[in-house]
């Protein structure tokens, strides 16, 4: 990320001193990035209250667990049922038999890996004699090359934007660079979501080492 917005303001500082860009210009582009980064910061409260909803189902195992006489069995069920919903949020991973492999897994490795570092290959990941599996086939290489596919499409239409309200910008309204900006801001920031999901090649061979030291 903070490569890829260097590379970004040395373009806005090139641009600006070759003067194909205006500093009025790149004011409006700070002028609409601001409002923008409010709206998504603001999103982010909508987030936590859907996380809020989706928590509802451990909250109320957990106040059974807090509230009521519960027999030793009847409690080990609700204690394992919210064992696999966590399970599940971190592992990405609905099998238990694959949920208990990756947080030992992560346990093991947790110097070197984040507890996001398996959901990128939750698709792919099998249990098979009791160890984890990377199935890596034609349907890894797929899915990761339409996230490439996406990702570019994104960022192209981004840098499209730039440049035509940079080389159009006395034909085109004010309001018109408002829209090319945030269409520019917009598709930059779904670059970076979508570039994200796809396993860089250490990240492959970090995985490798993890399953074969299992």
């Amino acid at each position: 990320m903070d490569k890829i917005l260097d590379i970004v303001n040395g373009w806005l500082t090139a641009a600006v001193s070759s003067g194909t860009l205006q500093i009025k210009q790149v004011l409006l582009f700070i002028f609409i990035a601001g409002p923008l980064a409010l709206i998504i910061w603001k999103t982010r409260g909508i987030i936590g209250f859907i996380n809020e909803v989706k928590n509802s189902r451990l909250n109320q195992l957990q106040h059974l667990l807090d509230t009521h006489k519960l027999s030793n069995k009847v409690s080990a069920c609700i204690k394992e049922d919210i064992k696999r919903i966590v399970s599940y949020r971190i592992t990405g991973i609905s099998d238990v038999a694959s949920q208990r492999i990756i947080l030992r897994l992560l346990l093991k490795n947790r110097e070197l890996v984040s507890i996001e570092f398996f959901k990128k290959f939750r698709s792919f990941l099998l249990v098979e004699d009791g160890t984890l599996v990377f199935k890596k086939g034609f349907s890894f290489w797929f899915e990761n090359s339409m996230y490439a596919l996406f990702s570019l499409q994104f960022l192209s239409i981004s840098i499209l934007s730039l440049i035509l309200s940079t080389y159009r910008h006395d034909q085109i309204p004010i309001w018109g660079h408002v829209i090319l900006y945030s269409v520019a801001v917009i598709m930059f920031l779904f670059f970076i979501s979508f570039g994200r999901m796809i396993p860089h090649p250490r990240e492959l061979k970090l995985l490798k080492k993890i399953l074969q030291d299992q």
